[in-house]
């Protein structure tokens, strides 16, 4: 799936406005960024299947970490209101007027990071893409802190005169530094040589010397813009409390975009390997078994048509060798004059050998071939009960009618061959 990432500038949005953005491919960390800049009228239209990721620049926003009160994850009314009053001494401006979002899992941290940027600023960009028919389905930092385990990353952006170097720190979030143009001051951000060295530094072309020389460690080139696949790649999403909006659409675009990773990724490749030798296995084993059962099957169906030819030797053809069976049967009791288990004498007997000793013999019943029907008869659950089993055993049928009960033959315990 394609991805359009729209940077969005620090000011205001007019008209001359230009907006930096890239489009990324269904593999983004195998393609290199293009990095291209536009008005919001003149951004691309990314056709579907295809997410659009509003990354907002690391300028405009400043991290804070919270305690927040045990169990609020379970109150989501309250999130907002919760975390205003939290960083309500922190903040330089009312924290009504700044957007406020968690980090990704949130309630499984202790102090969670919270993310804090002009709303109207925010609000403003958003609705300005909207109007230029661009649907945003999330909203990203362009830089956030690393997870507690990993090292502090440093990032250089730009050049030398109006670059700036960022810190992102797992235990003090991110911050940064604009370069001194024209002077050979190095920025100072409050890191130690020991933690200079343990830190993976990157930096754009035209910053790698300073930042080289800074943390006195080898900078890792990368190529102008490369950070944003980080930042897409990460699970923020900025989007929370009041520009919720559309919700169902981002959700169904991160689950579009994992599925679509699974697919294409290498890294999942073994993954997909597996599950196509898996699948085919199945397939292989589901086609045996089913051509095992078909050739059990026939084999009985011969051998059922083999005992009732032997057994009965006029019958010439055999459709339902059972079936046949069981006629040939009755037509030989009803020959000799035999009582069969449909007749009335057999299944009275069959219902008097049944009934409990404390059960009176019902007075009103109906038959018809094979069937009798008990009128104004009401037995007891555990009566009940006994009839069932009593009469399953020679063959027959017990079941309630509405306010009848019905006795019938069990044809499965007809007489088979």
């Amino acid at each position: 799936m394609r991805t359009l990432i729209v940077q969005l500038p620090t000011d205001l949005p007019h008209p001359a406005l230009a907006y930096p953005y890239a489009m990324v491919g269904a593999e983004p960390m195998v393609q290199p960024l293009t990095l291209q800049w536009a008005a919001c009228a003149l951004l691309p239209q990314p056709a579907a299947p295809a997410e659009t990721v509003a990354m907002v620049p690391a300028t405009a926003l400043s991290w804070h970490r919270v305690e927040l009160p045990t169990g609020l994850h379970k109150q989501p009314a309250r999130w907002q209101a919760a975390l205003q009053g939290v960083l309500e001494e922190r903040l330089l401006d009312d924290p009504s007027h700044l957007h406020l979002a968690l980090q990704p899992d949130w309630h499984n941290t202790a102090r969670p990071w919270v993310a804090v940027c002009d709303r109207t600023w925010l609000s403003a960009h958003l609705q300005a893409l909207e109007q230029a028919g661009i649907q945003v389905h999330r909203i990203v930092p362009e830089l956030n802190p690393p997870a507690e385990t990993a090292p502090a990353r440093i990032t250089a952006l730009g050049d030398a005169d109006s670059g700036w170097l960022w810190v992102s720190h797992a235990e003090r979030g991110v911050w940064g530094q604009a370069f001194n143009a024209g002077t050979a001051h190095l920025p100072a951000l409050g890191l130690s040589d020991e933690a200079c060295q343990l830190a993976f530094v990157q930096a754009e072309p035209g910053v790698v010397q300073v930042a080289s020389e800074w943390t006195k460690t080898s900078a890792r080139l990368m190529a102008p813009g490369q950070h944003w696949l980080d930042a897409i790649g990460s699970d923020w999403d900025l989007a929370q409390f009041e520009l919720r909006a559309n919700a169902q659409t981002r959700r169904f675009k991160k689950l579009q975009r994992s599925l679509d990773n699974l697919w294409r990724s290498p890294s999942w490749r073994p993954v997909r390997w597996g599950l196509v030798c898996l699948l085919s296995a199945q397939l292989i084993g589901l086609n045996a078994w089913a051509w095992k059962t078909r050739a059990d099957w026939q084999d009985q169906q011969q051998r059922w048509g083999q005992i009732l030819r032997e057994t009965f030797p006029d019958t010439q053809v055999v459709v339902d060798a059972p079936l046949q069976m069981a006629q040939q049967v009755e037509r030989l009791r009803q020959g000799v004059g035999q009582l069969g288990a449909a007749d009335l004498e057999s299944m009275l007997n069959a219902l008097g050998g049944a009934l409990p000793t404390d059960l009176a013999a019902p007075r009103q019943w109906t038959y018809q071939t094979g069937q009798l029907r008990l009128q104004d008869f009401k037995p007891s659950a555990a009566q009940q009960q006994g009839l069932v089993q009593n009469l399953s055993a020679q063959g027959y049928l017990w079941r309630a009618d509405g306010d009848d009960w019905l006795m019938r033959v069990n044809t499965a315990a007809e007489v088979k061959p």
